[in-house]
């Protein structure tokens, strides 16, 4: 909607979801704009295993690994496509999508 109304570069996208768990997840939302991600689920996920680790970190520390653990894999993935920041990534679409159809991907994936 957004793209098709010309504003989609005046709006900055913040995604909020329980399905972000890994960094392909979340390399794939940036690819289609989200300038921002809240992963909630694997948060209360992390919250709710601490006790079950010897290691007795705190939830906050736990929650900086994972975030840094998720950037260092999407740095992984944008250097082996040859991009160096975030804001040439975000937004690129610079992937295929393999088994769905050329209709289906120009209706739904501008």
């Amino acid at each position: 909607h957004l793209i098709k109304h010309g504003l989609r570069t005046e709006t900055g996208l913040v995604i909020e979801t329980g399905a972000a768990l890994e960094v392909h997840h979340f390399a794939t939302l940036a690819g289609y704009g989200a300038e921002a991600v809240n992963p909630w689920l694997a948060f209360e996920t992390i919250a709710a295993n601490l006790s079950d680790f010897e290691s007795k970190i705190d939830i906050e520390t736990a929650n900086k690994n994972f975030i840094n653990a998720v950037g260092k894999g999407l740095k992984k993935v944008m250097s082996k496509m040859g991009i160096s920041t975030y804001q040439s990534y975000c937004g690129a679409q610079i992937f295929d999508a393999v088994g769905l159809s050329t209709k289906l991907v120009d209706e739904y994936f501008k």
